[in-house]
This record gives structure tokens, sequence and C-alpha cells, in this order.
């Protein structure tokens, strides 16, 4: 094309005709300019469409992590919320308590959850955004915001049962926040303590004083309530923002299966895989045949992500909750990830 243009040329100079030349050689260059900023928006709107590319794939895996915070902080929420019927019912209702687990529960109240965790500000760090695109300047603000809150924790390290407890020398076993209480403490030792140490423990709650110590503790565990509820609001509501700006935007979790002593496998350690029938909205099926026994969720191979639940047929996923105590029969399960719910629909034979 350039050797034809540059003879079109020669020919006019050779002819003499300088006008028609110059009009031709002005032409030309407009041309080749008009070429370049063709190019030059063709290759901008490649980057713009590569760097918007980057910004979804980074914006989609904080979108998980935030759908994870929520779910972490909903379970502490229901821990603190058990401690808080724990301690009811010590002031209600003692005598209805089991004898052998109350030392265990004295001590449980006086653990503290440990904050979240959250992978946030790490992955906003990859977030890069066009500060001259308001709809990305504002996401991020409102992401890294979000992400200096979250990872602030709870920082109350105060004991207020345990000097009562050392003080009667009762002795201290080995207890963790939230991981002591799953299924009602069915992994306590029952014959940790001895009879006298039982009975000085239901001493102390016939104690007034000690009952005021108990009144500080839940005082203490409803404020981390009102703050984890706070906590939860601005999570959901940045995943809000981020499906606004991205609504195909989806939950990266995969290799979902279940996993439990009323599964045919009968163990703890293999899963039953299930099926993605939905994508966008994370929704996971399948077909099986229960016995008697406690199910779960779980994500691969290993325990880092699973979810829990109190009641079945039909229930609310608890990530990290109770086993799923279910009944005999075939069943088509349903789990949505995305709304955290679970069914077990019972198939005629």
């Amino acid at each position: 094309m350039i050797k034809f243009f540059r003879k079109v040329r020669q020919r006019l100079l050779s002819e003499g005709k300088t006008g028609k030349y110059l009009k031709y050689a002005i032409g030309e260059i407009i041309l080749v300019v008009i070429g370049i900023v063709i190019a030059l928006q063709l290759n901008n709107w490649n980057e713009s469409r590569k760097n918007e590319d980057e910004f979804k794939a980074v914006l989609q895996q904080i979108f998980t992590v935030v759908d994870q915070d929520s779910d972490n902080l909903k379970l502490t929420r229901y821990q603190l919320s058990q401690q808080i019927k724990i301690i009811d019912d010590l002031v209600q209702h003692a005598d209805e308590i089991d004898k052998e687990l109350l030392p265990h529960l004295l001590y449980y109240l006086d653990t503290e959850p440990s904050g979240t965790n959250s992978e946030i500000s790490y992955l906003i760090g990859y977030l890069k955004f066009n500060p001259h695109n308001k709809k990305q300047s504002n996401l991020n603000k409102s992401l890294s915001s979000y992400g200096s809150t979250i990872n602030e924790g709870f920082n109350y390290n105060r004991k207020i049962i345990l000097p009562f407890l050392e003080k009667s020398n009762i002795p201290y076993p080995s207890i963790v926040f939230g991981y002591s209480a799953i299924n009602d403490f069915e992994n306590m030792d029952s014959n940790f303590f001895s009879e006298t140490d039982i009975d000085k423990a239901f001493e102390l709650i016939k104690n007034p004083v000690f009952l005021n110590a108990l009144k500080s503790v839940k005082s203490i565990k409803s404020t981390h309530l009102i703050f984890i509820d706070d906590l939860i609001a601005i999570a959901n509501t940045n995943k809000t923002f981020i499906q606004d700006y991205y609504p195909n935007v989806k939950l990266l979790y995969s290799d979902i299966g279940l996993i439990g002593d009323a599964t045919p496998h009968n163990n703890w350690s293999t899963n039953l895989p299930l099926t993605l029938t939905n994508e966008l909205e994370a929704i996971w099926e399948g077909d099986f045949n229960l016995t008697k026994g406690s199910v779960k969720f779980r994500e691969g191979e290993n325990w880092n992500f699973n979810w829990g639940g109190d009641t079945f047929p039909n229930g609310n996923t608890l990530s990290f909750g109770n086993n799923i105590q279910v009944k005999p029969g075939n069943y088509h399960v349903i789990l949505n990830l995305d709304k955290k719910t679970y069914q077990f629909i019972e198939q005629n034979e």
C-alpha cells in the first residue's frame, strides 16, 4: 500500500501537477493520522477491557472472601448467643443443668472470640482500579474501609469468671471458644472433674456475688453482639456494592460434598459429591440414601470450609456449625451457598 501511494506521488510530480501532489500528500497525511488515532483508540479500548477483566477477577475473589467473613461473623454471633443462653439457664434453671457439664460451662463462659482474620486487605492490594473511573474508585474506597473495620477484632481479654474458679481450686480444662461448644459440648471429657469439683461449681452458681459476675459477662457478650451485627451489615452492604458493579459475580466455591456417618460411606473423611446446578446462585444438588445419623457440607477434602445446621429437613447453613441430624430415607439435597440454606427433600420410592 505504501509503494502504491509513493508511485502516485511520483507520477504527479513527473507530470508537473504540483497542486494535485500537495493535495494528495495532505490527504495521505490525514489518512495516516486517522489510522494512528484509530489504532490508539483500539489499543486503549483493549487495555481498558483488559484492566476491567483483571479488576473483576480480583473483585470476584473479594466477593467470596466477604461472603466468608459474613459466614464467620454469623458463627461468632451464634456462639455468643449460645453463651448468653447458658448464663440465662444458670441463673434461672440451675437445677436443670447437666451436673458433669457445669464446670466446663463456667470455664467456657470466660472464652472470647478472637475476631475475624479476613483476607480482604491482602486482596485489595491487587485490586488495580482506575482513579478516573468513579464507580471503581468508590467501590475500592468502600472495600478498603471495610477491610480496616473487619480486622479490628474485639480487643477484650478480661477474665471475670476465672478468678472465682481458681479460688475454688477447680482445675482448668482445655477449652476453646466456639470449638468446644460444637454439638452441645459432646467432645468434653466427662471424667475430667471430680465430684468435689462439681459440687464446688454448684456452690458458686448459688453465690449472689458470682451471679452478679455472670450478669457482667452477659452484658459484655450482648455488647459484642451489637458490634457483630454492625459488621455483618457492613459485609452484606459491600457484597451488594460488588453485585451492583458486577451483576454476574459468583462465589468461588468448588467440589462441594456431603459428609458424615449418615452417608453410605459412614465416616467423616469421604465426601459424597454434589453437582453445581446454578453457578451464579451457587446452588449444589444431589440424590442420596441416608441412614440415621448426622451430616455436614464440605468443600474439597479438608475442613477449611464446611457448613452445618441445627434443623432438619430444612434450615440455614452455619459455617463450622453443628452436625445436621438426619432421619433415614432417600433424599434430594439442595444446598444454596448464596442464600445460606439447605433442603433435604424426601423422595417417594
